[in-house]
């Protein structure tokens, strides 16, 4: 008689196991009352080391989740914004649609939700990331000879430097040997022209910006380990021998002040093209994902492996002179120029497939003909 209960048990047990299996909603409920944790999460990449979170209503934002319109899809939004649910996550797209990879769908939210996570969104990346302010305003807090914070975006690792020189940017140098060693892990051992972007600290101020990491020119601070100067751009600045506005500064600048998805959604095909360029010249694949309509596109990951081989790559070639206002696709012809380490350098003519839905939407890449 007792092996009979037993028995019975094990079978109400199996049958509970298989529902919280079989309906994800359930295991969500379940585990959101158990752990009672919710929080939203802003990186500027998913494997960023720089994170910044917010703790919010455990019941609520559970049954919300729950209680949301599911609908199945296979594409993964490219996102900086997660909602975690114990060690469950779900990006947030654009429209504030949660997306569960786990199941291969989206969650609409319902009722008010939907404005209380925009505003919970904004609020949270406006504690992550910087300022979008001109190189007027900025240089007004950055004044000469002041010592701010540089805190690399992706690492999160921060330096102190003092601002030297510059007129259409700032001319500056690590403070002491710690500093310049600390500045040199971020470019993993090596200096290096790329651009990074940066948030300025100063005053509680906290400035988008970019940085490179070669020192040249003067030098003014004695015994840092430092031979010269780096430079950091803000919007607008320009480099002082040209004069000309940097795009990949610039670039920079805008993933700093977590507006990078905006700023590809107003290019032309011809700047999403240039874009890609910069992506595998900064050795940015978040950039480059950026460019794409999701993130688990077809192609992206081989392409950002592919790029990670290249040294250099430079557009040879012109842009036709083309109206694409009233265009929801153009293939691009590029000729451009590559270089490997330990390889001759090697010309390739790609073909570029833009896409967009509608007139009002960004251009996205859709293919790469002769990729890499």
């Amino acid at each position: 008689m007792l092996k009979g209960k037993g028995t019975y048990r094990l079978l109400l047990l199996g049958i509970a196991l298989f529902v919280l299996i079989c309906d994800p909603k359930q295991a969500i409920a379940r585990t959101g009352r158990e752990q009672a944790s919710v929080q939203l999460v802003v990186k500027a990449s998913p494997h960023a080391a720089l994170v910044s979170t917010m703790l919010i209503d455990t019941k609520k934002w559970v049954d919300a989740v729950t209680d949301g319109i599911t609908q199945q899809t296979a594409y993964v939004p490219v996102t900086d914004t997660y909602l975690m649910i114990d060690n469950k996550s779900y990006s947030i797209d654009q429209s504030y649609a949660l997306y569960d990879e786990e199941n291969s769908r989206t969650i609409q939210l319902r009722g008010d939700r939907k404005q209380t996570l925009k505003d919970y969104i904004t609020k949270l990346k406006s504690k992550h990331y910087g300022q979008l302010l001109a190189w007027p305003e900025a240089k007004q807090i950055i004044t000469m000879k002041s010592v701010f914070t540089v805190i690399d975006l992706e690492t999160g690792r921060n330096f102190e430097v003092q601002r030297r020189a510059g007129s259409t940017h700032a001319d500056v140098q690590p403070l002491t040997k710690h500093d310049t060693e600390i500045m040199k892990q971020i470019y993993q051992g090596k200096w290096s022209w790329r651009r990074r972007a940066i948030l300025v600290v100063k005053d509680d101020q906290e400035i988008a910006a970019s940085m490179h990491g070669m020192p040249h020119g003067g030098d003014g601070i004695p015994d840092n380990d430092f031979n010269g100067h780096f430079c950091i751009h803000f919007l607008g600045s320009s480099t002082h021998k040209t004069g000309t506005v940097d795009p990949d500064h610039q670039t920079m600048v805008h993933k700093a002040a977590g507006r990078l998805q905006q700023y590809v959604q107003q290019t032309s095909p011809s700047d999403v093209v240039e874009l890609f360029f910069i992506a595998i010249n900064q050795r940015d694949p978040e950039i480059m994902t950026t460019l794409f309509p999701h993130r688990n596109h077809e192609q992206l990951e081989s392409l950002k492996q592919m790029a990670a081989g290249i040294i250099a790559i430079r557009r040879e070639s012109d842009y036709a002179a083309i109206d694409t206002s009233d265009l929801l696709a153009i293939d691009l012809p590029v000729r451009a120029v590559i270089y490997r380490d330990g390889f001759r350098k090697t010309e390739n003519k790609f073909v570029f497939q833009l896409r967009r839905s509608t007139v009002w939407q960004g251009w996205k890449i859709d293919y790469v003909e002769n990729a890499l």
